[in-house]
């Protein structure tokens, strides 16, 4: 892979990158930075303004495009960024009208996170959305830039935190490339999951221009961010009427939405594997949310079901049992939902079907044994509930209030008459049978 490394001399924080990952170079060698890592690296510098530039500055073989620059914020803050070139209206600030350019999302990503571990004392680090020019280079482009001022331009320790961003990075191999829609100008949601999750931002649009894009654009964001697999909606920044925009044209592009959420879920199993239990989960009811337990193999996707009321009985007051169960066999999802219902339904892979099945039916009937009345006959469970009767008890001439607080808490009481009535006296018993699928063997 052929990296071409840009910068202009009239930008002092551009120059000053340069020269700083220059000096780590000469100082440390090349083979110390993972950028080397079967890489071509060039550079070339212009002495034009690089939102102007135009492809007679690059490297023609460039893979990918490395731009190292200077923020400039009408909010100044001091501030290691990176972000995708384009602009979704008037090209302002070079660049052509409604035209994004090429970009890395797993590149950026790479840089982002090692904004994080180098970033100086009173910096922020930040994803920023996709701006200005140019936006017709031959590669996948991005910034690289220190903000927000002259003085920061100008900090040593800044620009050399951006040249180690450079020079360390090397995107992951399970990256997850997607689109992201909503928030300002320093993109605050798309910046956490860049960080904490295997989300790789490509092209970020303002909320401001949400309400009104077009499909076009969309598809432009998708296929010039390596071909984006899904699409982050930042909902609390929009409006119902910029959501209902961009889901819109979600649905009509094929491109699916992914939340923060599930972003976070997929750091234990591939994005292939949740697009296929995803789709496990639509088969059993639309909506449901997943949750994994473990990391997840990217096998065939099998349910296990329990009976309604089996389930119901064995975890529908307490599923800590049942969590700490999942969690310590791993590679379950279970399922919510209307309300985070807990459903009686888990996803694993196929290959783990029977063990599965096996040890939530154990583990239900150990519940039941453990917490109710009940008797286990071959593969019929039935559980008895004593419950006291109120209506047995006015017939016996109890008066309600404090007598009847004492009777259902199992208390003997004395009545006013002389008479002694046990709780037994007054309680009713219920017996419900379950059959268990399974038990008898």
């Amino acid at each position: 892979m052929i990296i071409d490394i840009l910068n202009s001399d009239i930008d002092p924080a551009g120059r000053n990158i340069r020269r700083a990952i220059d000096k780590l170079i000469e100082e440390n060698g090349k083979e110390a930075f993972p950028l080397f890592d079967g890489n071509e690296v060039t550079f070339h510098t212009t002495n034009e303004r690089i939102v102007n530039a135009d492809r007679s500055v690059l490297n023609p073989d460039a893979d990918l495009i490395i731009v190292v620059s200077r923020h400039s914020s009408v909010n100044p803050v001091p501030v290691l960024t990176v972000h995708p070139p384009g602009n979704f209206g008037e090209g302002l600030l070079g660049g052509n009208d409604f035209e994004l350019g090429m970009t890395s999302p797993a590149w950026m990503k790479a840089v982002l996170c090692n904004h994080a571990k180098f970033v100086p004392e009173g910096y922020r680090v930040s994803y920023e959305i996709t701006h200005h020019g140019p936006t017709d280079f031959p590669a996948p482009t991005f910034f690289v830039e220190v903000g927000s001022t002259e003085k920061e331009w100008n900090d040593e320790r800044a620009y050399t935190a951006a040249a180690k961003s450079v020079l360390y990075a090397k995107p992951a191999d399970d990256v997850i490339p997607i689109i992201g829609f909503g928030g300002t100008h320093y993109a605050v949601r798309q910046s956490v999951i860049g960080q904490e999750t295997k989300g790789a931002l490509g092209h970020m649009m303002h909320t401001r221009d949400v309400g009104s894009v077009k499909s076009e654009m969309v598809a432009q964001m998708r296929d010039k961010s390596g071909g984006a697999v899904a699409a982050h909606v930042d909902r609390k920044a929009l409006s119902k009427m910029e959501i209902a925009n961009i889901t819109g044209i979600l649905d009509e592009l094929g491109i699916p939405e992914i939340t923060e959420g599930d972003l976070i879920k997929l750091n234990n199993m591939s994005y292939d594997a949740w697009r296929k239990y995803s789709s496990a989960a639509d088969k059993i009811e639309k909506g449901l949310k997943l949750f994994p337990h473990g990391k997840m193999s990217d096998g065939k996707p099998s349910a296990v079901s329990l009976p309604d009321d089996f389930f119901s009985a064995a975890f529908g007051k307490d599923s800590t049992p049942l969590m700490e169960y999942l969690d310590s066999k791993g590679g379950i999802i279970h399922l919510t939902g209307e309300g985070g219902k807990l459903m009686p339904v888990f996803l694993t892979d196929a290959e783990n079907h029977r063990s599965v099945s096996v040890e939530l039916i154990a583990l239900s009937v150990q519940q039941i044994t453990r917490t109710q009345d009940c008797v286990v006959d071959e593969d019929i469970i039935t559980i008895s509930r004593r419950q006291f009767d109120a209506k047995l008890a006015r017939t016996l001439g109890i008066p309600s209030g404090p007598l009847f607080g004492k009777l259902s808490k199992g208390e003997t009481v004395t009545l006013p008459d002389g008479r002694t009535v046990t709780p037994d006296e007054v309680t009713k018993v219920t017996q419900t049978s379950i059959r268990i699928p399974g038990l008898e063997n």
